[in-house]
């Protein structure tokens, strides 16, 4: 316990980075001598967070612009982002808002494109979580190689 409250200033300072930009905080947290697990738990948390907040809130924000403005669509049929959406979904918006758009934006687009706030909200979950994962276990391995080829 002692040692996760002497971690915590470094916990809260991923944590607030991994909010903003997830993939470098990562390194970061390795660079601040966080365990990988505490690593992994705090981006994945702020991660699926960010996302929470937006769903919680835009949800129903979102259907109560869509009662004022009527049926027109937030984005248009045939468009970049629609083909996209058709051709990926929402599986595929939570496995890659991670890397390109992150948790808000990636959850905004979502409710833009009509996808359920629950569902959403799983997905970018799961998304933050396998990405999490992933770039902590490259990065701890990159780093011990790394010290293996330094070291005489």
């Amino acid at each position: 316990m002692d040692h996760i409250i002497a971690d915590l200033p470094s916990i809260i300072s991923i944590f607030g980075l991994a909010w903003f930009y997830f993939w470098p905080s990562i390194p970061a947290g390795l660079a601040l001598g966080l365990s990988p697990v505490v690593i992994v738990l705090t981006t994945s948390l702020s991660f699926a967070s960010g996302a929470a907040v937006v769903t919680l809130v835009g949800g129903p924000l979102r259907a109560r612009i869509m009662r004022r403005i009527g049926s027109r669509a937030v984005v248009k049929p045939g468009s970049r982002l629609y083909r996209i959406w058709e051709r990926f979904g929402m599986i595929g918006l939570g496995l890659a808002a991670p890397m390109t758009l992150g948790a808000q934006i990636g959850a905004a687009v979502g409710l833009a494109l009509n996808a359920p706030p629950r569902r959403l909200f799983v997905w970018m979950a799961l998304g933050g979580l396998l990405w999490s994962v992933t770039l902590t276990l490259l990065v701890s391995l990159g780093i011990v190689g790394a010290q293996q080829v330094i070291r005489p």
